[in-house]
């Protein structure tokens, strides 16, 4: 009889673990040094900095979900070199684009100093570089306990 009851505490043990161990959608963001971790649920990714070569303000706002990355809002103040030319309206003296455009689970930003680049998680500054840097954005499925403690 002893037997039989040694097993329950560790089968109670594994199925309060197993449910860790479910591979979940989360977004990850990377300086190439440190990086942060979000789950994905609803998660909008703000990108502001200064356009290296018109100098103007900029704001591109994405939002991650378990299909990955899109672009929904574009925020310029000036026109030329690659920025858009057809606005939507605008507000706080920007002008706005609403957008939905799939960019796939992976994106990359290069920014210099110029840039003055500031990186925003559901309205938190995770990163604001202050030198040349790759900025990465992935979406990756990862073990619930790893998402959890900030790893992916």
């Amino acid at each position: 009889m002893r037997s039989l009851r040694r097993p329950l505490p560790l089968l109670f043990a594994f199925l309060l673990v197993l449910p860790l161990l479910i591979p979940v959608h989360a977004l990850v963001v990377s300086d190439g040094h440190s990086s942060r971790v979000y789950r994905l649920g609803d998660v909008r990714v703000e990108i502001d900095y200064i356009h290296s070569v018109e100098r103007s303000e900029i704001r591109e706002v994405l939002e991650a979900n378990s299909s990955g990355l899109y672009a929904k809002e574009m925020w310029w103040k000036d026109f030329g070199a690659g920025l858009p030319e057809d606005i939507q309206y605008m507000e706080d003296g920007f002008y706005v684009k609403k957008i939905n455009i799939p960019l796939g689970k992976s994106l990359d930003f290069w920014f210099i100093p110029l840039n003055r680049a500031e990186i925003k998680v559901n309205g938190e500054t995770i990163f604001a570089p202050k030198e040349e840097t790759l900025m990465r954005f992935r979406v990756k499925r990862c073990p619930l306990f790893e998402t959890l403690v900030g790893r992916c």
